[in-house]
This record gives structure tokens, sequence and C-alpha cells, in this order.
């Protein structure tokens, strides 16, 4: 108990010191809403059942995170960093790319800290790659589902 204790300790002092996981304003500027006339019904699939192993992927990592269990965390990350790749001339959007490399570039990270058994270093790579998720679903996912909202004649949420 006082092993998790301390791990929730070093985690909200590291993400503290983190910049914000929300996007910086460069980032909403280079990140835009997918097209959905440049995204084909094959790329749509692909995205759909990547987006689905990687939900369960990071619901069992963040378990085995949290509770100090290395080698499921790492086995979580790999799948996670092995996972099938949009190719550049299917990449959706300019930012999709960037966003696709840091998660493979933080769950590596994620990997390196796991074969350290380093709770510190675990935190800190673990801490960034939710915010690369975060800043992917803020770009992508959130107005994809607003402009559903809209199709639907439903009320956008409020910003």
């Amino acid at each position: 108990m006082r092993l998790l204790a301390a791990v929730l300790c070093l985690t909200s002092v590291f993400a503290s010191a983190q910049d914000s996981v929300f996007p910086t304003k460069e980032e909403k500027k280079m990140a835009r809403i997918i097209e959905q006339q440049l995204v084909t019904t094959e790329v749509k699939a692909f995205l759909k059942a990547k987006m689905k192993l990687h939900s369960k992927d990071m619901r069992d990592l963040v378990l085995a995170v949290a509770t100090l269990k290395y080698d499921e965390a790492k086995r979580y990350a790999q799948g996670i960093a092995n996972s099938p790749r949009l190719t550049e001339e299917n990449v959706p959007a300019p930012a999709f790319k960037v966003l696709q490399d840091n998660l493979r570039k933080d769950a590596n990270a994620v990997i390196a800290a796991c074969d350290k058994k380093s709770p510190e270093e675990l935190s800190v790579a673990f801490d960034s790659m939710i915010a690369t998720c975060m800043s992917c679903h803020n770009a992508y996912l959130v107005p994809m589902r607003e402009q559903k909202k809209v199709e639907k004649g439903e009320k956008p949420a409020a910003k």
C-alpha cells in the first residue's frame, strides 16, 4: 500500500512539473479535423480497428503502470508501439503523422522504463504517452463527436 501511495505521489509530482497535456496554440493550428472526403473507407476501417486495440491496451497499461507490474506494462506498451501505422499517403491530416510518431516514441520510452524497473522513469514516460493520446483525441476525436452532434441536430458542447 505504501508503494502505491509513493507511486501516486511521484506521478503527481512529475505531472505537475510537465507542461499541460492539452495542445498548445501551435499544435491546435497544426491539427485539423479529418476531412471526410480525404478518408477512404479502408482508412476509416483501419483507424477504427487500431483505436479499438489501443483502447484495450491502454486500459490494461494504466492498471499495470499503477501497480508497477513492469512485465505486463511492457507487454501492453509493446502492443501500442508495434501496432500498424498509416502510411504517409494515407495519413488523413498533417498532424496525425506527428502524433502517430510521438505515440510510438512514448510507448518505447515506457518499455525502456519497464526494462529498468524504474518507477520514476515509468511515471515520466507514461505521463508523456497520455499527453500524446489526449492531444490526438482533442485534435480529432472531440471535433468528430461534435460534428456528429450537429449532424443529428443536437447542440454541441460549450467551449
